[in-house]
Formats: C-alpha cells, sequence, structure tokens
C-alpha cells in the first residue's frame, strides 16, 4: 500500500495527474529537409478542427517529434522553421489508440511560403506491435445493427467470436443476473470472462462474471477499437482482448439529429421451426447534439434513446404428458419413432411400458394440470412467451478546455431496463428468462483532467464509478412445491424449480427473484515523457469493485427428474420418484475486492526503421473479501489431521470459518503481491517511410476472478441439503432421509452450536494458496499500405493460458460392482452395490473413514491446473472512407483448445476424476473459420441537379458474415457411471454422414451407453455444429433541406436472404431427439427509420 501511495503522490495523485490515456491517440513523425536530414528545432502543431484546442512542439536534434494523448477527432498539422516554407497537412482524422506518423519536408525557402496538403495520415502503425482493429463512427452509425447495439461489431474486427458455453457444462457467463443486452466475446481464443471493456479510457465491466457492462447507443459512440495481443503495460486486470469504446464530444458547431427506428412483424420472416412469426413490434427512438457553451473552450454533448417491444416468439419447444399417458399407457412415448429409431422398455412398476394411474404421485399430477396436454404422439408441444419490456438510455458529457495546459471532461451514462414477468396458468411459459421480471439499472461516470506540464511532459487524471443493479422477480400466481402438496417449506412465493430431462423444465435455473448490485470504483493516473528517443508512460491503478445479492435458488426446494428410475424422465415425475431432492436457506454475497497496480511502458525509436516497445506492470493477485463473515473452507490437510472449527464447534472435520486459526481472514484464499507482467515488442519499417512494417511481440497478462464466487451457500449459513433418490418421494422427500424431518426453516441468527448436516453436504472452495491466471500472448504482424488509402494485414496470433480455474473432485463417487447385502454401502435392501441413491456411501472419504466423513458429499477444490491454448491466422483489408466509400474485410483460421470452460458459476465439472486429459480438447469459442465484410458506400456528388435529385445522396451499408460451427459434446443424459458426474458414451462407428440434415446431423448409432460404473471414451466437444452465414444491409436516402439540415430515409434488413442459420444439434444420448436440430437464428427482419440531422 505504501508502495501505491508513493506513485501516487510521484504522478500527482496528490495533486493532478494522468489517466491510461486508452480513448486517446498519437501523431509522431520526423521532419526533414529535401535531402532526409533532420531538421532540429522546428515548431509542429496540432489543432482539432472541431474544438480548436492546439498542442505544439519542438523537433528533437534528429527531427523527430511526438504528440501523445491527443484526443480523437480531426486534426490539422502545421510544420514550420526559419529558412524553410512552411508545411500544413488538413484532412487527418485521429481514431482511438493509434499512433499515425506523419513525416514532414521542409524546402529551403521562407516562412512566409507555405505548403498546403489535404490528406489524411498513414494507415501503418509504424509505433506499437499491439493488434488491434479500429471501428470508426462511419460502421458505428450507418452498419445495420440488430437492435442498435454497437458491441455487434466487436466480431468484425478479426478473431472475435461471440462466446458459447460449452453444452456439457450447462452454464453461461450470461443470465438475467446480468443486463440483458451485454454480450461475451472471446478475442484470439480469450475465455468470455477474459475480454476487458473500456469506455472513455476507464474500466466498463460487471464484476459478476467479468463482461462488459451495456454500451451507449450508436449516435452517441464517437468510435471504438478493438485490441487483440501484445498490448502495451497501461492494460491489465483481464488476459483476453480489450474492446475500448469513446463517446461523442461536443465542438464549436452546433450537430445532433433526431431518429426513430421502426419494426413491425407484419414484414417479418417466421423463424424456421415456428407456424408463424413472433408479432415483434418495436420503437427505437431519440436523438442527441452537441456543441459549445464557450467557444473553443466549453462543449457539451448529450443523447437519448427510448426502446419499446414487445413479441409473441412461437419457436419454443417442450415434449409434455399425452391423454395416453395420464391414463398409463407410455407405449407410443417409449416407441422407437418417438426416441431416435431406439426402443424404450420401461422399468418397474411398468408392465408392457403400461402402469397403473392409481400409482401416480398427486402432487405430479398437480403440476400437470399447470401444463398442457399435447396431441401429438411424442407429446411434442410448441409454445410462446409473450415479451414486453421497455429501456431508457441518457448520456451527457462536458468538455473543458481551461487554457493551454489544462483540460477537462465528464461523462455520465445511464440505462434502464424493465421486464414484465409472465404466467397465465401455463408452467411452460416460464421456463425460460422471459417469463421473469427485471428491473435492471446500469450507470458509469468518469471524470478526466489533462496537463501539459511542459511539451514533453503530459499528465493525465481519471476517476470512474460504475453500478450495475439488477433485481429478478417472479410473476403473481406461479406455484411453489407446497402449493402443489408437497410436504417441503416454500418461503419464496411465486416460484418453483423442477427439471424433467427431455422434456420441460417449469422455472429455470436463473428465475429465482433477488437483487444483484454490483459497483465499481476507479482511480487511474499516467505521467508521459518525452526524453529524446525514448516515450515513456509511467501509471498508477486502484480498483475496488463490490457486489451484493441474495439468491433464493432452491430455496423452495428442487427436484430433478433424468428417467434413471423407469428409463422415463416424465415417467419417473408422474410417479413421483425424482432421482434428487436439493434444498437450502438462500444465499447473501457481500463480496470486496481492492486491486492496485503500477506500470512502466518505454517506445524506444532506435532509428527510422526501428523501434523497441518494454514495459511492465505490477498486478498483484488479491483475494476478495466477504463482508458478511460466511467464507468457509475446507482443506484436505486440516481434514486429514482432524482439525475441527472453533467458530462452529459441530462442524465436521476439515472445515474452518472466519476467525478460525489458519483462515486468511474474511477472504476467500491468499492473494499473491509479487506477480509482475512484462511486454516486449519489436516495430521494423524496411524504407523507414511509414508504408509497411513487420511488427512481433510478447507479454504476460494476468486475469482477475469475477465477483460471484458462491459466497454463503455452505452449510452452516445456507445449510445445503441434498437427498439422493428420496424415499419420500415428490411428496415427502425427507421422510426416511437422513434428517428425519425438514430442518428449515433456520433461526436467525445462526447460534455458534448449530447443528451441521448430517450427511452428504456438498462444499466447493478455492486452493488456500492458489496461483492467478495468466496468459501468455505472442504475434507476428505484416502491414502494408497501397496507393493512400488501402491497408492490407497478415497476423499470426498465438496464446497460452496457465492456472484456468480447474474444478478438483475431493471427494469422488467409487463405483463397487456386484451384489450387496441390506446394510451395506447405505443399501436398505439386498440389490447392486452401486446405486444412484448410495452415491455418498461410496465416496473415497466415507469409504476410508465413515465416522469422520458422514458429513461429507461432493467437494470441489477449484484449483488452478487448467490450461488453454490458441492459434490464429489473420488476414485483413482494410480501405478508409475516401471516394465515397469504405471496407473492412476479415478472415481468421484459428484453433483453441482447453480443459477447463469457466462459466458463471465457475468451472465445468469433468468426467473421470482420474483422467484429465480426455478433457483437453476444443474450447466453447472454438470455430475453426471466421470470414466478415462490411462496407459502406454513397453514390458519388453529380454535376447535373437532376442527376443529384435522382441517384444523389443514396446509401448501401452491408455486413456479410459467414463461419463455421461451434463443437458440442455428446453426454448420456442419465448417470451411466453411477459416480454422480456427467457421463459420456462410447465411440462406436463413425460419427459423420455423407449427408448431414437436420433430422439427422450425425450418425446416431456411433454413439452407445458404456457399461454400468464405466466411463465412455468419447471426448469433450466432438461434434461439430453447422456453420452459418448472414446477409444484413441498410439503405438510407438523405434529403437535404438547408445546407445545415437534413433528413435521412433508411431501410435495413437483418438475415436479408432469410437464410436458416441453425443451432447445434441434441446430443444427449437419451433424448428422443438426439442428432436432431430444433433450434434456429432470426429470420428476416426488416427495420425502417428516419433521422432528421442538423
Amino acid at each position: 500500500m505504501r508502495i501505491l501511495l508513493a506513485w501516487s503522490c510521484l504522478f500527482g495523485m496528490c495533486s493532478p495527474l494522468a489517466a491510461q490515456g486508452t480513448q486517446v491517440a498519437e501523431i509522431l513523425g520526423r521532419v526533414t529537409d529535401s535531402t532526409g536530414l533532420g531538421i532540429p528545432g522546428a515548431q509542429v502543431t496540432v489543432t482539432n478542427t472541431a474544438t480548436g484546442a492546439m498542442r505544439s512542439v519542438v523537433t528533437s536534434p534528429d527531427g523527430s517529434y511526438a504528440l501523445p494523448n491527443l484526443p480523437v477527432g480531426s486534426y490539422r498539422l502545421d510544420a514550420s522553421k526559419e529558412g524553410f516554407t512552411a508545411y500544413a497537412q488538413s484532412g487527418i482524422v485521429l481514431q482511438v489508440n493509434t499512433n499515425p506518423e506523419i513525416n514532414v519536408v521542409l524546402n529551403v525557402g521562407t516562412v512566409n511560403e507555405k505548403v498546403v496538403v489535404d490528406a489524411n495520415a498513414a494507415m501503418v502503425e509504424t509505433h506499437s506491435n499491439g493488434v488491434g482493429q479500429v471501428i470508426d463512427q462511419d460502421r458505428v452509425v450507418d452498419l445495420p445493427l440488430n437492435g442498435r447495439q454497437v458491441t455487434q461489431l466487436v466480431t468484425l474486427s478479426g478473431g472475435a467470436v461471440n462466446f458459447v458455453p460449452s453444452p456439457v457444462a450447462g452454464q453461461s457467463l450470461l443470465s438475467n443476473k446480468n443486463y440483458p443486452t451485454v454480450s461475451a466475446f472471446s478475442v484470439a481464443g480469450g475465455q468470455g470472462g477474459q475480454t476487458l471493456f473500456m469506455l472513455d479510457g476507464a474500466p466498463h465491466m460487471d464484476p459478476v462474471s467479468n463482461i462488459g457492462l451495456p454500451m451507449p447507443f450508436p449516435d452517441a459512440i464517437q468510435e471504438f477499437k478493438v485490441e487483440m495481443s501484445s498490448l502495451p503495460a497501461n492494460y491489465g486486470s483481464q488476459p483476453g482482448g480489450v474492446v475500448n469504446v469513446v463517446t461523442r464530444s461536443g465542438g464549436n458547431s452546433f450537430h445532433g439529429d433526431a431518429f426513430e427506428f421502426l419494426r413491425n412483424y407484419d414484414v417479418n420472416a417466421r423463424n424456421f421451426f415456428a407456424a408463424r412469426t413472433d408479432g415483434l413490434k418495436r420503437n427505437q427512438f431519440g436523438g442527441d447534439a452537441g456543441g459549445p457553451v464557450l467557444k473553443n473552450r466549453l462543449f457539451f454533448f448529450g443523447g437519448y434513446q427510448g426502446t419499446y417491444e414487445s413479441l409473441v416468439p412461437s419457436a419454443n419447444i417442450a415434449y409434455v404428458e399425452t391423454a395416453v399417458t395420464l391414463q398409463g399407457d407410455f407405449t407410443q412415448m417409449a416407441s422407437p419413432a418417438c426416441n431416435g429409431n431406439r426402443t424404450i422398455t420401461l422399468g418397474a412398476p411398468f408392465v408392457n411400458n403400461q402402469v397403473s394411474p392409481t400409482l401416480f404421485s398427486p402432487v405430479a399430477l398437480n403440476l400437470l394440470k399447470l401444463i398442457p396436454v399435447s396431441s401429438d404422439p411424442c407429446g411434442k408441444l410448441t409454445f410462446g412467451i409473450p415479451n414486453r419490456d421497455h429501456e431508457n438510455q441518457y448520456v451527457g458529457r462536458g468538455d473543458y478546455q481551461l487554457n493551454d495546459k489544462h483540460s477537462l471532461f465528464a461523462r455520465y451514462f445511464i440505462t434502464d431496463f424493465q421486464h414484465s414477468p409472465y404466467f397465465t396458468n401455463n408452467l411452460l411459459t416460464m421456463s425460460t428468462d422471459a417469463s421473469v421480471g427485471l428491473s435492471d439499472i446500469v450507470q458509469s461516470a468518469v471524470v478526466g483532467h489533462t496537463f501539459i506540464i511542459n511539451p514533453n511532459t503530459i499528465s493525465s487524471f481519471r476517476a470512474a464509478f460504475s453500478r450495475s443493479a439488477v433485481t429478478r422477480f417472479d410473476p403473481p400466481g406461479a406455484p411453489t412445491p407446497q402449493s402443489l402438496g408437497a410436504n417441503v417449506t416454500s418461503p419464496i412465493p411465486n416460484y418453483i424449480y423442477i427439471p424433467v430431462s427431455n422434456y420441460f423444465t417449469p422455472m429455470c435455473t436463473n428465475c429465482s427473484p433477488g437483487p444483484w448490485i454490483s459497483t465499481d470504483y476507479q482511480l487511474s493516473g499516467e505521467l508521459s515523457m518525452i526524453r529524446g528517443p525514448h516515450q515513456i508512460a509511467l501509471g498508477v491503478n486502484a480498483m475496488n469493485s463490490r457486489l451484493n445479492s441474495y439468491s433464493n435458488f432452491i430455496r423452495n426446494g428442487s427436484y430433478t427428474f433424468t428417467g434413471q428410475i423407469t428409463g422415463n424422465a416424465l415417467a419417473d415425475l408422474m410417479l413421483g420418484k425424482p432421482i434428487s431432492f436439493s434444498q437450502n436457506n438462500g444465499q447473501i454475497g457481500d463480496e470486496r475486492l481492492y486491486v492496485p497496480s503500477l506500470y512502466a511502458q518505454d517506445n524506444y525509436r532506435l532509428n527510422p526503421h526501428l523501434s523497441i516497445n518494454a514495459g511492465i506492470r505490477w498486478d498483484p493477485f488479491t483475494a476478495p473479501s466477504s463482508a458478511v463473515p460466511q467464507v468457509s473452507i475446507f482443506d484436505p490437510g486440516w481434514y486429514n489431521a482432524g482439525v475441527h472449527s472453533t467458530v462452529f464447534p459441530n462442524a465436521p472435520a476439515g472445515t474452518l470459518f472466519v476467525r478460525d486459526k489458519g483462515m486468511p481472514g474474511n477472504h476467500y484464499y491468499f492473494g499473491r503481491m509479487a506477480e509482475f507482467a512484462p511486454r516486449i515488442g519489436l516495430v521494423y519499417d524496411p524504407r523507414g517511410k511509414g508504408q509497411e512494417t513487420i511488427r512481433a511481440g510478447y507479454g504476460i497478462f494476468y486475469g482477475a476472478s469475477p465477483l460471484w464466487l458462491q459466497s454463503g451457500t455452505h452449510a452452516p449459513f445456507a445449510f445445503p441439503v441434498s437427498i439422493p433418490t428420496p424415499a419420500g418421494g415428490i411428496g415427502n422427500p425427507y421422510a426416511g432421509s437422513t434428517y428425519g424431518v425438514n430442518p428449515f426453516p433456520l433461526p436467525n441468527p445462526l447460534p455458534a452450536d448449530i447443528n451441521f448436516p448430517l450427511f452428504g453436504t456438498g462444499l466447493g472452495n478455492f486452493l488456500l494458496h492458489p496461483n492467478p491466471t495468466y496468459m501468455e500472448q505472442w504475434n507476428i504482424a505484416i502491414q502494408k499500405q497501397f496507393r493512400r488509402d488501402w491497408l492490407l494485414s497478415v497476423t499470426y496470433l498465438g496464446n497460452r493460458t496457465v492456472h484456468l480455474e480447474y474444478p478438483d473432485p475431493l471427494n469422488p463417487v467409487m463405483y463397487i460392482p456386484g451384489t450387496c447385502s441390506a446394510g451395506q454401502y447405505g443399501l436398505t435392501a439386498s440389490g447392486p452395490c452401486s446405486t444412484t441413491g448410495n452415491e455418498n456411501y461410496r465416496r473415497i472419504l466415507y469409504l476410508a473413514n465413515p465416522t469422520l466423513a458422514q458429513a461429507y458429499g461432493a467437494l470441489t477444490l477449484f484449483g488452478d491446473s487448467g490450461v488453454a491454448s490458441y492459434n490464429g491466422l489473420l488476414l485483413s483489408a482494410q480501405h478508409r472512407f475516401t471516394h465515397n466509400y469504405t471496407v473492412l474485410a476479415n478472415y481468421t483460421w484459428s484453433h483453441c483448445l482447453d480443459d477447463a470452460e469457466v462459466g458463471l458459476n465457475g468451472a465445468a465439472a469433468f468426467q473421470n476424476p482420474y483422467n484429465r486429459n480426455a478433457e483437453y480438447a476444443n474450447c466453447a469459442a472454438d470455430v475453426r473459420q471466421v470470414f466478415n465484410l462490411s462496407t459502406v458506400a454513397r453514390s458519388p456528388r453529380l454535376a447535373s441537379q437532376w442527376g443529384r435529385r435522382i441517384v444523389g445522396e443514396w446509401q448501401f451499408s452491408p455486413i456479410f458474415t459467414a463461419q463455421s460451427g461451434f463443437y458440442a459434446t455428446v453426454t448420456d443424459g442419465v448417470d451411466n457411471s453411477l459416480t454422480g458426474v456427467t457421463d459420456r458414451p462410447n465411440l462406436i462407428g463413425n460419427p459423420s454422414l455423407p449427408v448431414q440434415n437436420i433430422k439427422e446431423w450425425f450418425n446416431i448409432a456411433a454413439f452407445a451407453k458404456a457399461p454400468a460404473g464405466q466411463f465412455g471414451n468419447l471426448g469433450r466437444s466432438t461434434i461439430e455444429g453447422p456453420g452459418a452465414w448472414d446477409l444484413d444491409a441498410a439503405l438510407s436516402r438523405s434529403f437535404s433541406m438547408t445546407e445545415r439540415h437534413r433528413i435521412d430515409f433508411r431501410a435495413e434488413a437483418f438475415n436479408l436472404l432469410n437464410h436458416a442459420r441453425f443451432g447445434n444439434p441434441i446430443t444427449t444420448l437419451s433424448s428422443g431427439q438426439f442428432g436432431q436440430i430444433i433450434t434456429a437464428g432470426s429470420p428476416r427482419i426488416m427495420q425502417f427509420a428516419l433521422k432528421y440531422k442538423f
């Protein structure tokens, strides 16, 4: 802490100081005479043409100069020296975090003579070895964006894909704990929670799961840049890429617009699997304005966008009961026609796939009264869930040039999303997030100060704040287990969670009501100095993140039906025989994380041909803590030594709590302070003319854990209860269990002598001394500028990630073959030694010492041994906006591998705890080939007045994308190994088909369940899903009212050709739809808009 304070005072945190400078740009170059000799002492001045702000510098002895920390925008450059003609260049456009080189040649003459040039800067990067792509304002505003979400343009940069969680994980980084319009992106193979989003030079992140917060609407964005490899030392906290967004500013002239975008289902196509269109109606309207308050001094910008939407999607599919199954006849439902050509024979009490309805559970029948009966023989039912929501966004910014040395800016952004809950006595309409009520408000603010100490020393400072408040609430009238007749305490009204595998799931994992409020505070500063050929940056950052939450998930109890009992999950439900029952006391989250960091960067221009970029960053691995003293840790060493807690004396051996000796206080683990991340890069300009470069770089980047760390999920706080195959069934799950009676509700506050769950308690915690996740990145890039406006790039991107969070099972279940008598391994009657009901009696700790281990069930240690790798080739071509058009095209060929997919609830469990190598496979973001093409083309200005009226002022803006498929994992769908994990089958044939179709995407006969008690030989992520291509387009016409006023009419089409983009096939072996594709992306959607500009 003393080190941080010392650096803070050095840079001026005890007075004005500087920021990371990631929303700015730099101009550098060399002033020479006609023979190529450098001219020392020349005056170089740049002027922002929008605000009139000026910056000047004097060239060094070799004629070189640098003007760092320039706000993005349009500039004019002037250069002069006594005895030479003056030089002026206009048309220079600086983009975020770019370093264009502008070399100036002064001829002998007088300063009264001037050479005037109208040309933009060179496009080749000659200063930095980092790899990135700017998405300029023409693309942000003019390209068709579905929902007007600017983050959709991230993938246009190349090397980036939308992050899709592993199907086997059953987890996602995204849920309704996050703001609904955000997305997770994998940049250059990084996982979805490893991409850093920045807004106006400050982190813009949701610490719940380390993804970006929502961005302002397109008209409020100046531009942004996606940076993906070998970044300088001022970047940290996330090892993947960086998405750096800058909001618009005001200038010396008033400007603005008002707009409305309309959608209506009458002009849209229907989803490939839907019987009708979705009933979509959407209105997006608003406007923005900016201008001067004091000319050349004080400027403002403000904007608003409102979105009101309603739709009735009809592409949801469930499988439910039929009239004959309600009579006990499952003959048709067990037939090959309903089970992927496989015959299923149901077990006892069924005879010939039939059973007496008198055996059905009254609680289950009460549940089925709230689910429609299907007329389809297999129980297929298509249903829709109406969506009604609205959103309001506001953004405001002010920029103030106090004098020629001091400038200030401040920006505030707020977005408010409201979604109405939905329930009409049909539980299917509560099976997705769409049924849950949401009230989501995100706020973000930043203030910055730049101080030009002298032309070669600049200090800047930023203070930032962000807050995401997400509140979920369920629709009134929804049932609870208790209201259906179960003897289960249900303190949360209107909430139930009962998944029935391959059929339906009343409610969803993210539907429990509760608040999720995360807050970030940050201070950052940078001191930038030019000392001869060295450009040095010294920086400091301090971030404080907080999460306050309350989760009611399974507080009402949760039953799971998989078909393990009879062979059919619906039959298990109707008989009231779940495979497991779980309940807890709720979960309070009050996490805190403080992260300081320091960095130093030196960009050394060795000569006109070679630059060296070197930096180092101190990124300490600080441990998150809980303000509520609910941290508990199980450690194998404590367990083996028989160590008991003094805080909760009745806790089983091996688990300690806050204030126990040996615990890291109220932290989740012990941190590591001595973590340093070096960066090194080279930039080689063969001819020294800034027209082509060869760049290479290497760096280490550390990652940070999300704040959602399952605080308070352990006993005695949440008091988790897990009962396998409860003898009392769905109606009375505690009967016959080790609990005997329902232990809820618990006393509040909890007494120190509280009794712990008697048997099979599950725990999950981190290593006491974990290693931080870090990524090694390397790249080689070749850039070549052709003519004045074309840039071609060839880039190799590579990285390797180590110490990924990895779930190590400390207490796995052992399969015991043969037949055992009653009393052995928890059996109540003689039979197979291994069943789904006696897993906790077959865990390794219990087998070694039943007395000491009986309280423990599944124990998961979130270790640090996960690994990942990525190798990619990125080809790109860019034409900046000149001659009425701009083009950005890129192609990525890559491969990504990992053994740990980290989702919102941690890394996904693996199959065989003794064969981790079987988990190393294609990662969730492994899309081998991606092609993107975007264009903005405007009709030329014709000399003929009639020509201008007919073909003038038109604009066409298409986006074409094509990519190969995501990979999926085939699973059994039942616990065939009898070890309580997600099993994969055996591969017994060739899964490939000569002709693929949506009815059979792969050869389903190539898979078979492994023998009972064994794991399948199939690896993870082995089935490649369908690729996809898409064409979106916008056509607009502008009508001039006066010189400064115009109206644009715009028509947009998303999926213009209505090409079906299919989802991944069903890969659950026990599903009747195994191998089939039942989902597709959006059909063609039309949107029309009017925009008034001034």
